[in-house]
Parts: C-alpha cells; structure tokens; sequence
C-alpha cells in the first residue's frame, strides 16, 4: 500500500502543477461570480439562484478535471516513456494504475473542498445558513466524479485522450438521461423500445444517483440508507472499472 501512496502523491503533485487545473479553477469561480450578479436580479430567489449557480460550477469542475486530466495520466506516462521506469520497479500494473487513480481523486476532493469554501462563504453573507444537503450536494459531487475517473482511465488505456474525453462525456449525457429513458420504455407499447431501454438501464451508471445538489436550497437531506446505498453503488462501479484497466494494461508491451 506504501508504493500505491507514493505514486497517488507524485500524481497529485504533478496535477496540481497542470495549467488545466487552474483553468478549470478560474472557469469555477466566474460561474460562482456570475451566480452572485445574477441574484441580484431577484430578491426573492437571490439566495436560489446563486447555489444553483454555484453547485453547478463546482460540478462542472470536478466533472471536466475528471475526464480530462483522468483521460491523459496514463497516455502521458506512455509517451514520456516514464511508465517503463516505474514498472521496471517491483509494483503491479494494478498498483499503478491504483495510485495514480488515488492521486487524482486527491486532487478533486481538493478542488471542490476550496470551491465549496468559497461558495460557503458568499451564501452565508447572503443570509443562508449551511444545513446538511449542502454538504451532502457536494458529497454527491464528488462520488459522480470519482466514477466518471474511473472510467477515463479505463478508456484511456487503449484510446487516446481526445476519445476517451468523448466516450466519458457521451456515458456522462447518458448516465444522466437514464431515468428519463426507463420512464419512457416502461410506457412504451414497443417491445424493441423497451428491450433496449431495459439494456441501456442495465449497462451503464445513473450518474442521476448522485444528483444532490438541490438539496441545500431547498433545506432537505437524505435517509442514510440512501447515502450508504450511493457510496455502495460507486465504489462498486468505480473498481470494476479499475479492475477492467489494469487487465487491459497488463498485457500492453510499452516497450
């Protein structure tokens, strides 16, 4: 577990670097900037308008850096040949690809956690007052994303990192449109319609799973059952896709 800790922290030291990471930062805090301008349009929903706003910039962040810095850790180490240096050491193609999942998880935990201070800090100079389902919005948050790494780096082991960031946004779209899908096959009279439906359901991750992040605004939480049923579900889906990565990069020759 310590050669996994010390890549997750090599990992997490080089992303930090990274100018996508600031980028995706700077473009957080405009949208939070813009939440604030925006309630000032209404007086009855300034505090509405500004955490929806805010909730979905600091979704928007974790999402993107998931897919786009997730989708280029393991085609980076390729191309720079650094991959041959670390596997000539005695750790396994899962420990790598472990460690390296763990550090950008690290990062993302991070980003929000900063995000989320400084959205705290403009809603409750607005009057609001932190309640349990801001916390459990940005917990969500973070599962959805640590999902959607998983899959980056599973795609990334054998594609390059403009279609894995396609693949994950078109799992992204379709994660969330799921239910919506499943509402419509079990009213639908086709029996090919709701074949497929039943299948598309089945295959991919509701990413609506996660979708807390009303919850603040609207001063309501969640039973337990739920949250351990949620964590349960993305843990599940995040090691199976971990899984998956690590066999398909154990038989690649890097050499």
């Amino acid at each position: 577990m310590r050669v996994v800790w010390i890549i997750a922290l090599n990992t997490f030291r080089e992303i930090i670097r990274d100018r996508i990471l600031y980028g995706l930062v700077v473009f957080a805090l405009l949208l939070i900037g813009l939440s604030l301008a925006l309630g000032q349009l209404s007086f009855a929903e300034q505090i509405r308008i500004s955490a929806n706003f805010g909730f979905t910039g600091i979704h928007l962040s974790a999402v993107m850096l998931s897919i786009f810095a997730g989708g280029s850790l393991v085609a980076k180490e390729i191309d720079k040949k650094t991959i041959l240096t670390l596997l000539a050491r005695p750790i396994s193609r899962f420990q790598f690809m472990l460690g390296k999942s763990l550090g950008l998880t690290l990062v993302v935990v991070s980003v929000v956690t900063g995000l989320a201070l400084v959205l705290a800090f403009i809603l409750m100079n607005m009057g609001f007052k932190l309640n349990e389902g801001f916390f459990l919005g940005l917990f969500g948050i973070i599962l959805e994303a640590i999902v959607l790494l998983g899959m980056a780096l599973f795609f990334s082991t054998f594609s390059r990192p403009i279609m894995v960031a396609s693949f994950v946004l078109g799992m992204f779209l379709i994660g969330h449109w799921l239910n919506s899908l499943e509402y419509f096959s079990n009213k639908s009279e086709s029996g090919v319609f709701k074949g497929v439906g039943s299948a598309i359901v089945a295959v991919f991750p509701n990413l609506e799973t996660f979708n807390w992040r009303s919850l603040a605004v609207y001063g309501e939480t969640l039973e337990w059952s739920v949250v351990g049923t949620a964590v349960v579900y993305a843990f599940v889906w995040y090691n199976l896709l971990l899984l998956a990565a690590a066999l398909v990069i154990r038989k690649k020759d890097f050499g």
